[in-house]
């Protein structure tokens, strides 16, 4: 067979020749005519490296094919313009980019190959937004009509052509399985000297189109965990980045044949040094330069930048812009590649990324090479085309971070950090290209280890400067400033002060104060990011949180359907995070020093309210809460120690079954109870001689004081009716006898907690507090927190007399002779209290965490893991604390009920909400359930579902089948690999990609853009907070009925406010005409506007 078909490849390479030569001829099928060449080539290297005979043979041999491929790919276009391809980027492109909607250009892609021309895709540009709107996997482009008659593509140069038969040498010899030679190095050094060939042209070719499609296939490779080679099909915009990158420079559309409007041209440097030299030249002169296109006319993107550029800019602007030329872009999205694969998404048999095991190992790659090669583009390239292309592609590559780790790579890749850095932030005023570089820097916070301290205090300052740019560019740099709070945590902390000052200076409208608030939100959950702060940090984050507020009452005043706002769900949801990020940074400031900051809050909260009739009560309940915690640190809501179980129910000890069914009123001698302002205060005289109880419910919380009046003579044994429980309740008061325990403990310990009747048999003996050592946690549960007020156990409780009486006061009421307290009717008030006690003190949330096993794809398998990876064990022990379900009173359970859910679960809290986490693989799989009901009666009802994807797949959004489909928060490895990856803990220490996926028509909310790389250190830190902002959203989300209703949503404080006003007026309705009953109806008209109420809002000055 060689025999015919030698002599034929002779033929073929000899008319080859004669088409470079531009000898007159047919040429329609000159592409097939290339693929044959090439085809040749791969069957002549396999054969010869079988019989090892190349000498001798008739007609040109393989290396002899392959040069002249590699000098052909290299060779300028036949009658191109050797100018065509320069680049001097136009400042303003902008302009009739993507901020331009109503002109659409639909561009032809001149190198298409009729072969893969035939099915044309069309894509409306996504103009008003930084990514794509939905993250389905399999979505595709919505269609859009074509304004243009399209027409059909011109025939591929041979330069293309040629490029494109390396390309399929390449990948036959890499990719396509075959038998295994037996001249193996023969075969790889034919691979080593193509893809040498490749990276030579990216930066030496003379076609742009050459270049163009040598870098659509090497921007698609990829490498697995095992660091073997792949060429990315299926999956190589997985999460829509490129065609929401594409989108910024408007790159999206159809490819039909359309002139372009001018791209952006220049080389930057070039064009830095002619703005410097035209701004020293005399104005008269200056002026008389007038930019030009071809043929001396006046450039049309000369008047269209003059009149779009932003209005806050001086009129006189004498910056020049260049000559440009209409042409057609080489590239859009969706792309249409000029060459074939025939092998995609399978990973190479012999060729690595990288051999761990040292040189000796598999042969590798020079990724090296290839990382130069865009090195170089990055610093000197003269084609937007190409640059373009670059910077949009460059981000998805670098988070296959199994591609680039070699130590050669490493070095590379930290000269394109200083690159970006002393070449791209030097005043160049090239939006376009700035806004795409920002991705790709917010990436390489992921290759940290490759950098040194200086280069990543550096990484942060340029994300700093990023707060400066364009909305999407200033989005873009708080994604990425969300992870660097963790992942660059000094350097965040260094310039923290100056990114706080940036935030301020913003317009915090909804689309940008959703991103801002939920950055500030994360750096509030981290501590030691805010250590170091001054009085004037705090109040700017609060002046940040609370400048928002003013900006949505302004613009829902008038209650206009044309109100300019694009989502009624997103408002309502900044501006519960508004509300939230005072709670949390209030908390962070330590309490001596909180009075301080009473003042500059008062008064940012009445400005949010002024023109209205009445506080609202977002604010109002923002007020009591500030009373509960400007003072102490206590728990919102009170737990019964076992010094009130001896007091107030003496008889617990000799009959433990009646404990539990005595009232209070079977506990108290006497109580009256006081409507004070907005709390209701009840005060309880116990049977215990010298005993009282005062219970404060607020909308913020509920206070429980108890006490003892010194008044009352103690009587001891030997007098009538002794009182022998009060000095050993005292004394057991502060005694540890409800504990954190191991999951493993044994009966006799986990029955401690529940055997108060032995612990009150040894009140006069003195305890050893030596001899019982503090429980150690469990290496992979941790403490089980079990019937107990967990906050207690991981704070210090620290609490102000004002504390005191405050709670006891009638703020916000104004306090003086006028303010008459109300003494209510005792047969109303146990119903209410008991209503009033069923709505919670702090916001509480539930979110579903399921693990997919490699190859899981359904449901049903998926909901019936029992256990996941050692990284996925580790996840879950970081994002919460682990509880014991049974008996448990403080933490929200979600629903769950032990018998048939499971004993434990993970749950987090601090002062302001609760998250219990569905968690399937700790929830039992029952026989009976073969579809998993009783789990998805759980995760299905979830808002918010965290999906740790090990299934070497994508994760599709609907994989479970529910009505409440919102959000999903998907935590992968951010390369693919085999199952044997992930059954041990090999890659327990590496980033791991999170991406969030949302319900179609969802507006974007997430603070990680279209994914993020975190470091499994970080991750479980970063997701509970992810997962606490994905709930407030999605909850919002569901109570507009999906963004299209427009009603208030309410959160716990505020129904338990409404409770009480609603008790209070229906009191003082019943007592309207009985005044000497006590009831005084207090005039609350404000006279004076809300700012009047300045004076006594700030209870720092009475308290």
């Amino acid at each position: 067979m060689p025999g015919y078909r030698r002599p034929l490849a002779t033929l073929v390479f000899e008319f080859c020749r004669r088409v470079v030569a531009g000898e007159p001829g047919d040429t329609d099928y000159c592409d097939i005519v290339w693929k044959i060449l090439a085809d040749e080539v791969v069957l002549r290297i396999f054969e010869n490296s079988s019989d090892g005979d190349e000498e001798g043979e008739e007609g040109p041999s393989v290396a002899d094919i392959v040069a002249f491929l590699a000098q052909c790919a290299g060779d300028a276009e036949p009658g191109a313009d050797e100018d065509e391809d320069e680049l001097e980027f136009a400042a303003n492109f902008e302009a009739h980019g993507p901020s331009s909607p109503q002109t659409t250009y639909n561009i032809a892609s001149s190198f298409v190959s009729p072969m893969f021309s035939r099915v044309q895709s069309e894509v409306h540009p996504d103009v008003g937004s930084s990514r794509s709107q939905s993250l389905h996997p399999s979505e595709d482009f919505p269609e859009h009509p074509s304004p243009l008659p399209s027409r059909e593509p011109a025939i591929l140069p041979y330069p293309v052509q040629a490029l494109s038969a390396l390309i399929s040498i390449f990948s036959q010899l890499c990719f396509t399985p075959h038998a295994s030679p037996s001249d193996l190095d023969y075969v790889l050094a034919y691979i080593l000297r193509i893809f040498e060939n490749l990276t030579f042209l990216l930066i030496n070719g003379k076609s742009a189109r050459a270049r163009l499609a040598a870098l659509q296939f090497l921007m698609r490779l990829r490498a697995d965990r095992d660091h073997k080679l792949y060429f990315s099909d299926a999956d190589y915009d997985l999460d829509g980045q490129v065609a929401s990158l594409s989108a910024l420079i408007n790159r999206v559309g159809s490819s039909d044949l359309a002139e372009s409007p001018p791209p952006p041209a220049l080389d930057a440097v070039s064009e830095l040094r002619k703005a410097r030299a035209r701004a020293r030249m005399p104005p008269t002169e200056r002026d008389s330069v007038t930019p030009r296109g071809r043929g001396g006319v006046p450039s049309q993107s000369f008047s269209r930048n003059a009149t779009s550029r932003s209005r806050s800019r001086a009129p006189a602007q004498n910056v020049p812009v260049p000559r440009v030329r209409n042409r057609a872009y080489l590239w859009r999205v969706p792309e249409q590649l000029p060459f074939s694969v025939s092998t995609v998404d399978t990973p190479s048999e012999m060729l690595g990324s990288y051999d761990p095991n040292g040189p000796e190992g598999v042969v590798v790659i020079p990724v090296s090479e290839y990382l130069s090669a865009l090195l170089t583009i990055l610093e000197s390239e003269k084609s937007w085309d190409i640059l373009s292309y670059v910077l949009c592609h460059l981000p998805v590559q670098l988070s296959n971070k199994h591609l680039f780790c070699g130590p050669k790579s490493r070095a590379v890749i930290s000269k394109i950090l200083t690159t970006f850095i002393d070449r791209w932030s030097v005043g160049i005023k090239v939006r376009d290209a700035h806004g795409l570089v920002y991705h790709t820097l917010s990436v390489l916070v992921s290759y940290k280890r490759y950098f040194d301290i200086k280069q990543r205090h550096s990484l942060a300052e340029v994300f700093l400067g990023g707060l400066s740019g364009q909305p999407a560019t200033i989005i873009c740099c708080l994604h990425a400033l969300s992870v660097s709070a963790f992942e660059l945590q000094s350097s965040t902390i260094r310039h923290l002060h100056n990114i706080l000052i940036k935030l301020s200076q913003i317009m915090s409208n909804p689309d940008m104060a959703v991103h801002i608030l939920s950055f500030l939100s994360i750096i509030g959950s981290h501590p030691p990011l805010y250590s170091n702060f001054i009085e004037d940090d705090y109040k700017m984050v609060f002046g940040v949180a609370l400048q928002y507020l003013q900006h949505h009452n302004r613009m829902t005043k008038a209650d206009s359907p044309d109100s300019p706002m694009n989502s009624w769900a997103l408002s309502q949801h900044v501006r519960i995070l508004s509300y939230h990020l005072v709670y949390v940074w209030f908390l962070a400031v330590k309490l001596p020093d909180r009075p301080k900051y009473l003042r500059y809050i008062t008064r940012q909260l009445l400005l949010a309210n002024e023109g209205n009739n009445q506080i609202d009560d977002p604010t109002e309940v923002c007020f009591d809460w500030l009373a509960r915690y400007t003072y102490a640190s206590a728990d919102p809501r009170p737990t019964n120690s076992l010094l009130q179980d001896m007091v107030t129910n003496p008889t617990m000890l000799s009959d433990p079954e009646a404990n539990g069914s005595r009232s209070l009123a079977d506990t108290a001698a006497s109580e009256k109870t006081w409507l004070l302002g907005n709390s209701v205060v009840t005060i309880r005289v116990l049977r215990k001689r010298g005993w009282i109880e005062i219970l404060s419910r607020r909308p913020s919380g509920y206070t429980k004081f108890l006490g003892r009046l010194e008044n009352v003579p103690l009587v001891g044994p030997g007098d009538v009716d002794p009182d022998m429980l009060t000095i050993p309740a005292a004394y057991l008061m502060d005694r540890d006898i409800s504990r954190a325990h191991r999951p493993d403990a044994d009966e006799g310990e986990m029955e401690e907690n529940e055997e108060r009747k032995n612990l009150v048999q040894d009140l006069l003996s003195q305890p050893d507090n030596d001899k019982e050592e503090p429980t150690r946690p469990d290496p992979l549960a941790g403490y089980v927190w079990s019937g107990t007020a967990p906050s207690q156990r991981r704070k210090d409780v620290a609490i102000d007399p004002s504390f005191f009486a405050l709670q006891l006061s009638s703020y916000p009421d104004r306090l003086g002779p006028s303010n008459v307290r109300i003494l209510l009717d005792s047969t109303d008030v146990p119903k209410f209290t008991r209503n009033l006690d069923r709505m919670p003190v702090i916001d509480t949330h539930k979110v579903g965490i399921m693990y997919v096993a490699p190859g899981q794809t359904s449901e049903v398998e998926i909901l019936r893991n029992s256990h996941g990876s050692p990284a996925y064990t580790r996840f879950l022990e970081g994002i919460g604390r682990l509880i014991n379900l049974r008996g448990q009173i403080d933490v929200y359970a979600g629903g769950l009920d032990p018998d048939e859910d499971g004993e434990y679960a993970y749950a987090w809290w601090d002062d302001i909400g609760q998250i219990l986490y569905h968690t399937a693989t700790m929830m039992p799989s029952h026989a009976h359930d073969e579809h998993s009901t009783f789990k998805k009666r759980h995760i299905g009802n979830d808002f918010v579902r965290i999906v740790w994807n090990d299934s070497g797949k994508p994760y599709r959004f609907d994989t479970l089948a529910t009505q409440f489909q919102f959000v999903n928060i998907v935590i992968e490895p951010h390369s693919v690999g085999n199952i044997s990856a992930y059954s041990n803990n090999l890659h327990e220490n590496e980033y791991f990609k999170v991406t969030v996926q949302r319900a179609e028509g969802m507006i974007d909310f997430a603070p990680v853009g279209h994914y993020k790389l975190v470091s499994v250190e970080n991750l479980p830190m970063l997701v509970r907070e992810l997962s606490l902002l994905a709930d407030w959203f999605a909850y919002v989300y569901s109570r507009t009925d999906q963004d299209t209703l427009r009603v208030e949503v309410r959160t716990n404080w505020q129904e338990r406010l409404s409770a009480i006003r609603r008790f209070r007026d229906q009191q003082l309705k019943a007592g309207a005409d009985t005044k000497g009953n006590g009831f005084v109806v207090e005039d609350r008209e404000l006279k004076d506007g809300i700012l009047a109420q300045e004076a006594f809002r700030d209870f720092t000055s009475s308290f």
